[in-house]
């Protein structure tokens, strides 16, 4: 089972006691990877029976982990923390079938209290790479984030952030309702990645409208960082969204120049191989960063 499976299926049996003893070991993510008995007692304020039987429990569930140097949180009880917050403040009451399940991220679909859909996506980074270094600095401080369900927590914040700052933009980017924890709470966009497109009506105009939002960002002080064929979506009225912000940066970054050079180069070089468009990329790229947003 996933982790998001095993949350959702252990969920409604947590006591207060027990979502308790997990925020405890979330608000400690910072300083402690693990925590031994002792130091749960003396932050819990619990006797140490009703602690060993919340651990054994939690333990039972999959939400806890045991090492050598005590407990720690798993990613199967971060997102039990994450459902329970959204469950609790009514943003979302039912979880649905996956929508997509990448390296970085699950986005699962979701239902709000009065039927409307949602996306829900939880970040997984660190999943597949456990010791990609260079991945993980560019998420947060290496000194102060002791883990990986850290590093998730700080890529939503960062992503939700983002999406605030460009909404009423003009653009086509998910609309964040809610972030807690690892997790955002977004509209559910049907369409297809590029990636899985082998033919495009007009490409060219396509391509044209990706370059305006990637303009429309550059003029608003925002870099995606990561434009490609899979996080592109052509929606199901042939409209262009822009998906997954965890790595953008504005335009103060050091490597701005680089940043959105690469981001340009990438799109237009997928357009000229899938689709048989000829734009130059220096061009392209010429039009991003000077021509005013249309």
């Amino acid at each position: 089972m996933s982790s998001i499976e095993i949350a959702s299926s252990v969920v409604r049996m947590l006591e207060p006691e027990d979502l308790n003893l997990l925020k405890i070991f979330a608000s400690g993510m910072k300083h402690h990877e693990f925590l031994t008995k002792e130091q749960i007692v003396s932050y819990s304020k619990l006797h140490r029976n009703s602690i060993d039987y919340r651990i054994s429990r939690l333990h039972e569930m999959k939400l806890l982990g045991k090492d050598q140097g005590g407990y720690t949180l798993l990613m199967a009880g971060l997102d039990a923390i994450a459902l329970k917050i959204l469950a609790d403040k009514d943003i979302v009451v039912g979880m649905g079938r996956p929508i997509g399940v990448g390296k970085e991220s699950d986005v699962i679909k979701a239902v709000t209290p009065s039927g409307e859909e949602r996306a829900v996506k939880f970040f997984r980074i660190g999943r597949i790479s456990f010791r990609d270094v260079r991945r993980r600095r560019m998420y947060g401080d290496n000194k102060s984030i002791h883990n990986w369900l850290m590093v998730n927590i700080e890529a939503a914040k960062k992503e939700y952030d983002t999406l605030e700052a460009l909404r009423g933009t003009g653009i086509r980017i998910p609309t964040a309702y809610y972030r807690a924890l690892h997790s955002i709470v977004m509209n559910n966009i049907s369409g297809s990645m590029l990636a899985d497109i082998k033919k495009l009506r007009r490409p060219a105009t396509t391509l044209r409208n990706i370059l305006n939002n990637i303009r429309i960002c550059y003029n608003n002080g925002i870099i995606n960082c990561d434009i490609s064929e899979y996080n592109t979506i052509l929606d199901n009225d042939s409209k262009i969204w822009i998906i997954d912000w965890p790595q953008a940066v504005t335009r103060k970054h050091p490597n701005a120049n680089e940043l959105i050079k690469r981001d340009v180069f990438n799109i237009v070089k997928f357009f000229n191989r899938r689709f048989g468009t000829v734009k130059v990329l220096e061009e392209a790229l010429e039009e991003v960063i000077t021509s005013p947003a249309i």
